[in-house]
């Protein structure tokens, strides 16, 4: 699956390249909620999504949450109507009282982790997850390039998921273009967010057609 992130799309336009990939064929968008603390950016507010699933309700609103202050921030965006909602491992000491938030409140959970965060340390979470997203980059800002390593820990998680006997959907977020969604998807990515790549780079269209043509 290709989950465009809005992050790079044109805020002027959001509307217009959110509605070009989703005529290509998107059905999920990766919204980067950014709080400039827990990263150092700030991007969009719940009103977004509530905005986004008023005008697209038929498409996923996927939340990649970038802040540490998940009591005040998480309950915002459930309240918003996103579909899925990731909290970064490294930004909790309660992951498991926000797991089970999450599923009360019927919103699919995921759980982020950094390049410089070994992989096994969410191993205890993976039961009560339904996909785990793995930074490619340092994450906070669009545009940067695929970290190398990544593929390994890719190969990692994978067999650490499937070691617990779990079929877990993994997500990678970073510098990913039609050479790196290869990468991914061959080491076990089965969730690909793009953003500079599909909307900085002339006809969404086309670009979300490139991707799919590696998407098989």
């Amino acid at each position: 699956m290709i989950a465009p992130s809005i992050l790079n799309a044109d805020n002027m336009h959001l509307s217009r390249d959110i509605k070009a990939a989703i005529e290509s064929g998107i059905t999920r968008f990766h919204i980067d909620i950014m709080d400039g603390h827990f990263v150092p950016n700030l991007s969009y507010g719940p009103e977004l999504v509530k905005d986004f699933k008023r005008s697209f309700p038929l498409t996923e609103a996927e939340i990649h949450l970038m802040s540490n202050n998940l009591d005040t921030t998480l309950p915002l965006f459930v309240e918003a109507g996103c579909d899925i909602l990731e909290f970064h491992y490294e930004a909790t000491d309660k992951p498991e009282y926000w797991l089970k938030y999450l599923k009360d409140q019927n919103v699919r959970r995921g759980m982020a982790i950094n390049p410089s965060t070994p992989v096994e340390e969410i191993k205890p979470f993976l039961k009560d997850l339904d996909q785990v997203l793995l930074m490619t980059v340092k994450p906070g800002f669009g545009g940067q390039k695929f970290e190398e390593k990544s593929v390994e820990r890719l190969v990692e998680l994978k067999n650490l998921i499937k070691s617990e006997g779990l079929n877990l959907p993994i997500e990678v977020d970073g510098g990913i273009n039609h050479e790196t969604f290869k990468l991914a998807r061959n080491a076990g990515a089965t969730i690909l967010v793009a953003g500079s790549y599909i909307f900085k780079n002339g006809s969404i269209e086309d670009q979300v057609m490139k991707l799919k043509k590696e998407d098989k």
